[in-house]
């Protein structure tokens, strides 16, 4: 396979338990990979197959790490793995290329946000969203990764119609890195590490060069926020100079009023405050930012129940919140 437009429907793929899946249709590509919901000729069920082709710039693929990751949550008990896809089977990596197949999920928050009047979501839902994925980036660490590209892209809902079509995944691995050693201690942050991730996003500390821990994934996480439900987008939105950027969000630690404008985001502010004040090595405090998040949320009569927007954009509301 010399590109990945040659990927045709119908085409097949053998993974290393020897299941054949079989390409129904493309769903996205990118630069150095595709997407393609495939069927198996284990069940016949429905999947999503990851391929992504080698860039000779790099000794690795990324899917390496994705299918690490996904390997690990998947040994978790239940409620510590349901914000990740399930990974059915993958290749070993191949010389031009490597792919692996996990759940088939349903729209990012990136898409379901552009797909709204004002291109960001409802309170109700914002907020839902903010807490799902928290407790996604809190099982991640407690995997012992962090994920250094958290953005409303990176996260995707549940397929329409079944049980788990309100549950938000944490996707794309490709950049995560462990950050605790197999003592479970964490390991000694690097002098100088280079930029990863998406700038947007990032956390004072990509930009600064420094290494990054809980607190990095947790700042990412609350720019995030900002991005999905504030109409005033962060205050860097527009601003592609990393110097500038950097400093805009020095200045935001400082003065989170400019990420939070509103006098009942008062707890927001404070959740910027309190992981401006963390270092490498500290732990996250998870349960109390998701106590201030449902503080904002009851303050301007949020139930976080549903209809949720991508429900409402699809007419998928269910009898009871998920």
């Amino acid at each position: 396979m010399s590109t990945l437009s040659e990927v045709q429907d119908g085409a097949e793929f053998i993974g290393r338990l020897n299941m054949t899946f079989t390409v129904i249709r493309s769903i996205s590509h990118g630069g150095y990979g595709a997407v393609y919901e495939v069927s198996c000729s284990k069940d016949d069920g429905r999947y999503a197959l990851k391929l992504e082709k080698r860039q000779f710039s790099r000794d690795h693929y990324k899917l390496m790490m994705e299918v690490q990751v996904l390997k690990e949550a998947g040994e978790r008990p239940e409620n510590a793995r349901r914000h990740f896809p399930t990974l059915l089977d993958n290749s070993d990596p191949l010389p031009n290329h490597m792919f692996m197949v996990m759940s088939l999920l349903g729209r990012s928050l990136a898409d379901i946000k552009r797909g709204r009047q004002g291109k960001i979501l409802s309170p109700n839902t914002g907020y839902y969203c903010a807490i799902q994925s928290l407790e996604a980036v809190r099982d991640l660490h407690d995997l012992g990764y962090i994920h250094r590209d958290i953005k409303p892209g990176n996260f995707v809902i549940g397929l329409p119609r079944t049980k788990n079509q309100n549950t938000v995944y944490m996707v794309d691995f490709g950049i995560a890195r462990r950050f605790l050693g197999p003592d479970g201690k964490i390991r000694n942050p690097r002098k100088k590490t280079r930029f990863k991730g998406t700038v947007r996003f990032a956390s004072l500390s990509m930009h600064e060069g420094d290494d990054l821990g809980r607190k990095d994934d947790c700042e990412s996480w609350m720019y995030m926020i900002v991005d999905l439900i504030d109409q005033d987008k962060l205050p860097w939105h527009n601003v592609e100079d990393k110097r500038r950027l950097r400093r805009l969000k020095h200045d935001a630690q400082k003065a989170p009023k400019t990420l939070f404008k509103k006098d009942e985001e008062q707890e927001l502010r404070e959740i910027i405050v309190y992981l401006a004040g963390l270092h490498y090595v500290d732990l996250v405090d998870y349960a109390w930012m998701r106590e201030m998040i449902k503080r904002v949320a009851k303050r301007i009569s949020c139930s976080l129940q549903e209809p949720y927007d991508w429900q409402l954009m699809t007419g998928t509301t269910s009898t009871s919140a998920t």
